[in-house]
């Protein structure tokens, strides 16, 4: 998912009518396509959101490529909405709409027991996760909500997703820390006077080193960095808080 994407959480006892709707695009201006296995479905939910939804036009297809293709050829698409029986066939048919349709947004209409599917959804690029029971009006604000640029999904997912990201945070941390601990104590000391701009006489002659032995650490401490210069590695080292920056470093 995009950082700097917006989550909304389509909570079902909340009205269309209680929502705000002033930052999202207006109905008549979303061009709606519902992609979707089971052609009773998909044929009833286009002509109900035709009816009430009050978009600029609402198509329908079934989710084969050759359909999708055939749409995507004919115009442009805001909101997809897009449904499949089958978890798998949902993350292919995401993969083939986002490749023939760059432009649309995609709201997935998914099963209950597929929370877990969801997160690769929208790790995947979909810009919402509904589930089958929501009602019209929901689905209606969410496809606004979606086309105005939100991310929408039920407090359920909101959750999942929430203490997911939360879980790569804590991973992220401890990989930082491990990264920290690879240095020994004297490369810590090393990279602090690099810090200070000190040259590696300057800090051979600090240290009571030789050249040749502050030369050595300098190369471990870029290796284990996977940086090219010493100033590379004093500036990860301050961005990752270990070192305080003191003066200001060449490019």
């Amino acid at each position: 998912m995009n950082e700097d994407c917006v989550v909304e959480v389509i909570d079902p006892p909340v009205a269309v009518a209680d929502r705000d709707l002033s930052a999202a695009t207006l109905p008549q201006a979303v061009r709606l396509l519902v992609l979707d296995t089971h052609r009773l479905f998909r044929e009833c939910l286009a002509a109900a959101l035709r009816d009430d939804g009050g978009f600029a036009g609402v198509a329908v297809a079934d989710a084969e490529r050759s359909a999708l293709a055939g749409l995507a050829a004919s115009g442009p698409v805001d909101v997809l909405v897009l449904g499949s029986g089958d978890a798998a066939r949902l993350r292919e048919l995401l993969r083939e709409a986002r490749a023939l349709l760059p432009e649309a947004k995609i709201l997935v209409l998914g099963a209950e027991d597929g929370q877990e599917e969801a997160l690769g959804l929208l790790g995947e690029g979909a810009k919402g996760y509904l589930f089958h029971d929501q009602s019209l009006a929901e689905l209606r604000e969410a496809i606004l909500r979606v086309a105005a640029g939100a991310t929408v999904c039920t407090p359920r997912i909101a959750h999942l997703l929430f203490t997911h990201l939360a879980e790569l945070g804590r991973e992220r941390r401890r990989d930082e820390q491990l990264e920290f601990l690879e240095l020994t104590a004297r490369e810590l000391e090393i990279l602090r006077l690099i810090a200070e701009g000190l040259k590696n006489q300057e800090i051979a002659e600090r240290l009571y080193l030789s050249v040749h032995t502050v030369k050595n650490h300098v190369h471990n401490i870029l290796d284990r960095l996977g940086v090219k210069s010493r100033w590379s590695a004093v500036t990860h080292a301050c961005d990752k808080g270990w070192l305080q920056p003191r003066r200001r470093f060449p490019a």
